[in-house]
């Protein structure tokens, strides 16, 4: 039997930053995420579980294309995130999205519900229509144990 490809995969991941301290100071290496490798699989669960400044967040964001990793490779459904053209990463970057943790500073109080939910269909959708993505984002919205009327108020 086959093992199952993987649809998210890091090879290898490091991420270093070059602390600058001063003018007659060397400089400092910051490893914040340090040889991670992994393969994700259709239909399971990965945790990364760590220490607070451990590297959890700048995992997620080479994971999710905010940030290109300093070495290593990221790879979803079998596509090297570094060699893709503009129009693949567009396509992944509508598969793998980040939630950030602080929805206060998330989430733009100005913006109804509704709104930031439709956000990402027009981005990745621009073809859909205005009542597509209210019937979907509708959907969504009954489907997590909320109400139509909660799309019309400010997070």
């Amino acid at each position: 039997m086959t093992a199952p490809e993987p649809v998210l995969e890091g090879k290898d991941l490091r991420q270093y930053y070059t602390l600058v301290r001063g003018p007659f100071q060397k400089a400092l290496t910051l490893k914040a995420v340090d040889g991670v490798s992994f393969a994700l699989t259709r239909g399971k669960t990965l945790a990364v579980v760590g220490e607070s400044g451990s590297g959890k967040s700048t995992l997620a964001r080479m994971l999710a294309m905010i940030e290109p990793p300093t070495a290593g490779r990221v790879m979803i459904d079998g596509v090297e995130v570094a060699h893709a053209s503009r129009h693949t990463l567009r396509a992944l970057r509508s598969t793998v999205q980040m939630v950030f943790q602080d929805p206060y500073g998330s989430l733009n109080p100005r913006q109804k519900v509704k709104s930031i939910l439709e956000e990402p269909l027009v981005i990745n959708r621009p073809e859909m229509s205005g009542k597509e993505r209210s019937d979907i984002v509708r959907d969504t919205l009954v489907r997590v144990g909320l109400r139509p009327e909660h799309l019309q108020r400010y997070p």
